[in-house]
This record gives structure tokens, sequence and C-alpha cells, in this order.
């Protein structure tokens, strides 16, 4: 996007500001940092909370929790107290559709804001790296001045290129030192095997893959009808098809063999998987986001 600036919606974000507890329970700073976390016989430190799923231990059940929300969440500890979020955010051209804003990129730039304030507001560090050809990877950030810078980075970036996870994952891996919180957003119109390699090569972290889409990539829409050109955005490719009804059937038979690729994927190594519309709400994607972890 040359000569003009990305679209990054800012306006929702203190309304994050009632939602963080859930994701960090207030309890007393013991660390440089305002992280709320408290010392139990374990050794370890509550750090979180993550909602209740069959299976998990009952020991682990915050009670005083369930009183005040009557919902169900566990407890959880972690030998450090900092947290560290990795954000790699997808710059590759297809992060352009469509055409009318906001389009995949400024979506995906508007869920890493939003989730780095909430990790901001508790001076924990955040990275967020853009990813395609090439790799962008920034110092850790904290604070709201850099916090501010981030945002104004992320509006001028130039978005082209193709999507290479395996590509990302090998450049990152040696620069994240600890085990961290990694998010990656992204359309995922990448090969199986390359985004299979990347988790593989990422998977000692703490793994969450933001899947974001537009309607239309899912189902053609009906307009689409007889000769089109279609130019594929990563390489600028140019190609006219005919497209009827059988076209419109075998397109989106191809779509949904990628997105099994992708529940496989992300089931064989237990990541979570968000595959969030970029017609909904950003608040209510991150919302969702948090909720779940």
């Amino acid at each position: 996007m040359e000569g003009s600036k990305h679209k990054i919606d800012t306006t929702f974000l203190t309304q994050l500001d009632r939602y963080a507890l859930p994701v960090r329970n207030r309890v007393t700073a013991i660390h440089s940092g305002s992280h709320l976390s408290t010392r139990k016989g374990s050794g370890l430190d509550l750090i979180d909370h993550r909602k209740y799923n069959p299976g998990d231990s009952l020991k682990k059940i915050d009670w005083n929790l369930y009183a005040r929300t009557e919902k169900l969440y566990i407890r959880r500890f972690e030998e450090d107290k900092n947290l560290n979020m990795v954000i790699l955010l997808d710059a590759s051209g297809s992060m352009l559709f469509p055409e009318n804003s906001p389009n995949k990129f400024e979506y995906a730039s508007t869920i890493a804001i939003g989730i780095s304030y909430i990790v901001m507001r508790y001076n924990d560090q955040y990275r967020i790296a853009t990813f395609a050809d090439n790799v962008n990877y920034t110092k850790a950030l904290k604070g709201r001045e850099e916090f501010l810078r981030t945002i104004d980075n992320l509006s001028r970036i130039s978005v082209n290129g193709k999507t290479k996870l395996a590509d990302c994952a090998d450049s990152i891996y040696p620069r994240i030192k600890s085990k961290s919180v990694v998010l990656i957003i992204s359309d995922f119109l990448d090969s199986p095997d390359s985004i299979r390699y990347a988790v593989h090569r990422l998977c000692r972290h703490e793994l969450v893959f933001i899947h974001l889409y537009h309607e239309t990539e899912i189902n053609l829409p009906e307009t689409v009808d007889g000769t089109v050109k279609f130019i594929d955005s990563e390489t600028n490719e140019e190609l006219s098809i005919s497209v009827g009804q059988q076209f419109k059937k075998e397109y989106a038979a191809e779509y949904g063999k990628h997105m099994a690729e992708l529940d496989k994927i992300t089931h064989d190594f237990k990541v979570p998987y968000f595959k969030i519309s970029i017609d909904n709400r950003p608040i209510d994607a991150i919302l969702t986001i948090i909720g779940e972890r």
C-alpha cells in the first residue's frame, strides 16, 4: 500500500480494560512489573486463568472466582512470572484482500494491537514480527510510548510478497530465548507442509493460530460468473478462468480441503485454533481469543 497508511482501529482499546481480569488475576504483585501473582506451596506463581475443560483437575479450579462469576476457571501457574508475548503478523500480499477497508492486514494489525494493549497494561514485554518473504523482527517492547510507536509502524509497513511460514519459523526460532506465547495471525494461504514445519519448529512455545478470512474467499459470490481474470495477490500472476457452478463447487472443495489440513495440524500439535471472519468486530474477536485461554 504505497502512498497511504493502513487503517488500524484503536477506538475500542479502553473497552479492553475491564476484560483484563479473566486473563490476569489481581493478587499481590511481587516483581518489577505489575504482574498479578502469589506464592503457593508448589513454588509456582499464579499468573492467570483459563476456562475449565472436562478432564482438568478439580484441585486447580478457582472456586473464589466461580463464586463471583458462576463460571469455572482453572488457575495457571508458571515459574517465570513475566509474560513473553510474540505476535507473528502475516504481511504477505494476500493480506491486502479485499480492496475495501478493513482488509485482512488491517484487521490482523488491529487484533495484534488489541492483544498487545492488554499485555502492555501489565507492564509485560511483547514483540510484533511481520513476515512474508522476509521477517521484520522488533526488539522487546514495553510501555505506552513504544506501544504508540508500534501502531504507527504497522500503519506504514509495506505489505507484499508470499506467505512463508516455514522460513519465518526458522528465522524466529533462535531469537526467542525463553518460552513464550506465540500468536500467529495470518490467512494461512501457505502449503500445509510449510505450516506443519513451522508448528514443529516452534512447538516448545505456547502457540496460538488466529486464522483470518473474508467470506468471499470461502464461497465465490454469485456476481463472479463467466470469464473472469484472477490475479494472484502474492505473485501478481494473472489467469483467465471460465467460472460457472462447477468451478465454484471445485473451488469450495479445494478451500475446504485446505481448512481440513489446518484443522489436522492444529489438532496433532494441540494448538488453539481460532477461525475469524474479518466481518466480526475486532473487540469481539479479541474477547473470543482471550476467553479461551
